[in-house]
């Protein structure tokens, strides 16, 4: 397996780029990238997308994620977690609760607003902030909307607390830590975080990053995952043989009949719009092969069809 996706158990202390080229040299390839940025001091589920399969790692980035942690309260830093130097202290509230943790928690659920930290690895100008503020440089990001599906407080040992948070991409857990203790008027910071899901993908089924390193590159090519069976979760429709031709020569397609389907199956049973679709036809084998991802069709203009994104070439 040359090209499709390796499912890894970050440790601690390791970047995610430091991870991506350990596999790259010990595979021998020559692109390889991670679907989303774990800090070096968490760890847990980090998707590398292999060979061809880097053209579809968009798809996979855009999944929500699943973190469980521990936030120290008391103690603000300048990167808002225990790697950053410290620069406030407080008392934390002797009669505070584990129910009190819980609804400040709870306030954040829905849609909220976050201006990525300044220690991250959001770019300005193509730079990642974090070396601008290694510089002595800050550049404020503009907020961004993001999702917190749940937020649940698992325990409460002062001056610490344990958490699992579902959230959208791009949410920022450590911002997170450094809002909850202003709610809680003590401050707090990130003290430990482990990515436990993104998508469908569990870090129950990865590979430790120590077994890239300590096994032979034959064994570890067994481990990656085709791209078909990652992107198996999104919602896929069936064309003919001549519309998947269309489709590999640039030419696009227009299906009403492929709208009328989607809206009765996924729309008019479950409210669900998707953000992607997988395109399908059958092989010569009889199964089903990965022609291209595509946007959803406008519902409101027939005439658009659908969005071809990328067109998958395994060989």
């Amino acid at each position: 397996m040359k090209n499709g996706v390796l499912i890894l158990d970050k440790p601690e202390g390791m970047t995610s780029c430091k991870v991506v080229e350990c596999v790259k040299r010990r595979l021998g390839v020559k692109k390889a990238g991670h679907t989303g940025t774990l800090d070096p001091m968490a760890t847990g589920l980090l998707v590398v997308c292999i060979g061809r399969a880097t053209k579809m790692a968009r798809f996979l980035t855009d999944a929500d994620k699943l973190y469980q942690g521990r936030m120290t309260l008391g103690v603000e830093t300048e990167t808002y977690d225990m790697e950053g130097a410290v620069v406030s202290r407080a008392l934390v509230p002797p009669r505070l609760t584990m129910e009190d943790v819980q609804r400040a928690a709870s306030s954040f659920k829905g849609i909220i607003s976050q201006v990525p930290p300044a220690y991250s690895a959001a770019k300005y100008k193509g730079v990642p902030l974090y070396r601008l503020a290694r510089n002595g440089i800050t550049i404020k990001k503009e907020p961004k909307q993001v999702s917190i599906y749940d937020f649940r407080v698992t325990g409460f040992s002062p001056p610490h607390f344990d958490f699992l948070v579902h959230c959208s991409k791009g949410t920022y857990i450590r911002t997170l830590a450094h809002e909850m203790g202003r709610v809680l008027g003590c401050g707090a910071t990130l003290s430990g975080l482990r990515r436990l899901r993104s998508g469908f993908l569990s870090v129950d089924e990865a590979v430790p990053v120590r077994h890239v390193l300590e096994h032979e590159p034959g064994e570890i090519r067994q481990r990656i995952i085709p791209v078909e069976l990652v992107l198996s979760h999104i919602p896929a429709i069936e064309v003919n043989s001549e519309e998947a031709l269309l489709i590999e020569q640039g030419r696009g397609i227009g299906l009403a009949r492929v709208m009328d389907y989607m809206r009765e199956q996924l729309e008019g049973s479950s409210g669900i719009r998707a953000d992607y679709l997988r395109i399908m036809a059958r092989d010569e084998a009889g199964g089903h092969r990965l022609v291209c991802m595509a946007r959803w069709p406008d519902f409101g203009n027939n005439k658009k069809g659908l969005e071809i994104l990328r067109v998958w070439n395994p060989n």
